[in-house]
């Protein structure tokens, strides 16, 4: 009987030790992220998840917008899926060559820029649906100068709803100004700016729209006798624009809100935003 007791002990210890020994099972590796593409309006191919470097500004802002609309990033990484945005290729494309070749920062050798150096960002806004068209933030990877830096808009910048409509006083980004007088572009109705039109599963479901959120806000006659007055300009070219907001710009027509803020512009290149927003237009329609 003690010698199979003993017998017992034993074998138990021997079986103890060994699942001792036995080395813990491998922590299986984090799941891949899945396939994730941010588009263009078109459906073209914008950005998608494992390119390398930077996130690009105007991605940076998508992603913002979708964590704001309850669709995080994150959420979609872990299931696969599209992100429809509202930005114009053709539009953007556009925006981008005109500010290279007219604003484009010089960078040193040391990576930096000098503080004389001129930058730029530039909005546009579809006045129908709200949605942004182009989102142009700057040359700075570290600077939103579409709408996330805010500046002090010069006098006169807003004098058109002077009596007609508070738009405050305070600093404001391109994308503020864009979508202010996107109002005027939609007969007096109001529409809050947003670049996500659009987010589907990879399965195809539909996670997220847009919504329309369209307010009436200003008399249709008050803003056709804007409008006229701003076309009345010879420097506009017959387009509703305020040319005599350095260093902003911004007019529109009926399908296009546009906005240009040139940073450090001075007096020296106090007609540069006009240039822009007028090479643009021009470019856009070609």
């Amino acid at each position: 009987m003690r010698r199979s007791l003993a017998a017992l002990l034993l074998v138990a210890v021997i079986v103890g030790y060994v699942v001792w020994q036995r080395p813990e099972e491998p922590v299986p590796p984090p799941a891949p992220p899945k396939p994730v593409v941010l588009e263009y309006a078109d459906g073209s191919r914008m950005w998608s998840v494992g390119e390398g470097g930077l996130q690009p500004m105007v991605v940076q802002r998508v992603l913002k917008e979708m964590s704001e609309v309850s669709v995080p990033y994150d959420s979609l990484v872990a299931r696969g899926g599209a992100v429809r945005t509202t930005i114009d290729a053709k539009a953007q494309t556009t925006a981008a060559a005109v500010l290279g070749r007219l604003v484009a920062r010089q960078q040193g050798p040391d990576g930096s820029y000098s503080q004389e150096e001129l930058n730029a960002g530039m909005t546009a806004i579809d006045p129908a649906s709200g949605g942004v068209r182009v989102y142009l933030p700057g040359f700075q990877w570290d600077q939103d100068l579409a709408g996330g830096v805010a500046q002090q808009p010069s006098p006169g910048l807003f004098q058109p709803f002077a009596g007609v409509r508070d738009v405050g006083e305070g600093q404001v980004t391109p994308l503020d100004v864009t979508a202010t007088y996107a109002t005027l572009a939609a007969a007096g109705v109001e529409r809050k700016p947003h670049l996500v039109s659009t987010v589907t599963g990879a399965d195809g479901s539909l996670r997220y729209k847009a919504a329309d959120t369209a307010k009436p806000v200003i008399g249709e006659h008050v803003v056709d006798r804007i409008t006229a007055s701003l076309k009345d300009n010879a420097m506009c070219n017959g387009v509703a624009c305020m040319p005599y907001a350095a260093p902003w710009m911004v007019g529109y027509t009926p399908q296009l809100a546009v906005t240009v803020y040139v940073e450090k512009a001075g007096a020296v290149n106090a007609g540069l935003p006009r240039v822009i927003w007028q090479e643009f237009l021009a470019g856009f329609a070609g």
